[in-house]
């Protein structure tokens, strides 16, 4: 069709946007540095998603509002004895889209994969029985399961996320590093950073991340500026194991998945 003709000859758009939406709650419409492009998010939660998966080291791309081919949704939705969705009044099918899809690198390889993502939040796609998570809304699901075998044809993953995957707090995270996303460090400033400061945690995890810094400092004779650039570039390259369940304040010690500290 137009669009897909259009993004393969120019650079990626979203089929929605916040303006074509007709939807109560909260958007954004905001310029990606990383892609340089307007990005189109319909949530908080979708935003915070695209942060968390456009921050991954190993992450090309983000294409949000991903429309699929109505022919073989159509198909699919006919060979599973399923409703596509559609104009209920009209009977006239829409067209589907998938929150995400997202390119990545793959480890040790040259190329490139993709998976798509669905971002929605958990209380409008689970109930919770007996403390465990139940599906809810059989009509939901169905167009999951259009999506995922509209995907897994294709050859691709397709994962379904809510704001548990994508929390505040990590996305706080995130932002609080994004200063040192264009940073560049030697092998060897990076190795001494993380050797001292690891060091210095497993010694006394209970320090601020100010108290880390300021020994940090002393210890590789660099400014405190730099070893906290050096902390928020090693976050984002996951050379650091940040734990995300707070978000990270200079007042406030950090918390590391470091496995068996006394070895």
């Amino acid at each position: 069709n137009i669009w897909k003709a259009e993004i393969h000859n120019s650079q990626y758009r979203p089929y929605l946007t916040v303006r074509s939406v007709n939807k109560i709650g909260r958007r954004h419409w905001m310029y990606c540095s990383k892609q340089k492009r307007q990005v189109h998010l319909l949530s908080d939660g979708e935003r915070r998603a695209y942060t968390i998966l456009l921050s991954m080291p190993e992450t090309k791309a983000v294409m949000e509002q991903y429309a699929l081919d109505i022919n073989e949704t159509l198909d699919i939705a006919d060979r599973r004895g399923v409703i596509h969705p559609r104009n209920y009044k009209t009977g006239e099918a829409h067209l589907m889209t998938t929150d995400f899809v997202v390119t990545q690198t793959i480890s040790n390889q040259y190329g490139v994969q993709a998976t798509a993502y669905t971002f929605k939040y958990f209380d409008q796609i689970y109930t919770m029985e007996g403390g465990n998570r139940q599906p809810k809304s059989h009509r939901t699901w169905e167009k999951f399961d259009i999506e995922r075998e509209y995907w897994n044809l294709r050859g691709l993953d397709y994962r379904i996320i809510t704001e548990r995957d994508a929390t505040k707090e990590y996305a706080w995270n995130i932002q609080f590093c994004a200063s040192a996303v264009n940073a560049v460090f030697t092998d060897n400033s990076i190795h001494s950073f993380l050797l001292l400061f690891k060091a210095n945690w497993l010694r006394k995890s209970t320090l601020t991340l100010q108290e880390h810094m300021e020994l940090v400092s002393k210890g590789l004779l660099i400014s405190q500026e730099q070893s906290l650039e050096l902390f928020k570039f090693c976050v984002l390259r996951r050379l650091l194991s940040v734990e995300h369940d707070f978000c990270i304040r200079m007042f406030r010690p950090i918390n590391l998945k470091i496995v068996n500290r006394g070895s």
